[in-house]
């Protein structure tokens, strides 16, 4: 079975319902599956250079540098042509066809902002600030006051001075794959291998 073996090999628990919290497919599960593309093909069968593709992309969409869109929509529509020709019996989900279709188009074409800014990530980290804010520094007589207590520190911390004036840390570099170099604003173009894994892909299908 694909999750025993993922748990086997890689100590990974793949779709396994927690309570109150979903399931253990969260983000870290992703990287690790896409990290090691090699044996998540293996284990589950699917077409490797497919899984990496799809983690080249996932890489240039969060790194959070300005992407350059031609490359970008070219290898968007060279992955779903390949999805087609080797899996034309799965319905490709709305969510991989809107990234591999329209991806480019929502990276830069009609947006005014880059696309990492609009990740829910800086909304999620704030959660274990709320919960300190609410258990230290709160009045606890009421709802009303607690929750006035918490609206006050977080426009404290979140006012452009004190923004301004607080130490900046540096954050560690993401690892990104060579690939997605060629993904990024004036780093190249498609790289070779890419090109020749599309050699035998029949250029008439369309997704």
């Amino acid at each position: 079975m694909t999750q025993e073996e993922f748990r086997e090999r890689t100590g990974l628990l793949i779709d396994v319902v927690k309570q109150g919290f979903g399931t253990t497919n969260d983000g870290n599960t992703a990287r690790r599956f896409f990290m090691d593309y090699e044996l998540s093909a293996e284990i589950t069968g699917i077409y490797e250079d497919l899984i990496k593709r799809f983690a080249i992309i996932l890489q240039a969409v969060s790194s959070g540098l300005q992407i350059n869109l031609s490359n970008f929509r070219e290898f968007c529509k060279e992955t779903a042509i390949l999805y087609v020709n080797l899996y034309p019996w799965y319905y490709m989900p709305s969510s991989v066809h809107k990234l591999l279709i329209h991806g480019a188009d929502i990276c830069g074409q009609y947006s005014f902002i880059p696309i990492f800014s609009l990740s829910e990530e800086a909304s999620e980290a704030r959660n274990k600030d709320f919960r300190n804010v609410r258990l230290a520094h709160t009045r606890k007589i009421g709802r009303t006051q607690t929750n006035l207590d918490i609206i006050h520190n977080f426009l404290i911390s979140s006012d452009p001075y004190i923004t301004h004036i607080r130490p900046n840390f540096v954050r560690q570099q993401k690892q990104l794959m060579p690939e997605v170099n060629d993904l990024i604003m004036n780093r190249g173009s498609l790289s070779s291998e890419s090109e020749e894994t599309l050699e035998n892909v029949d250029p008439n299908v369309q997704p």
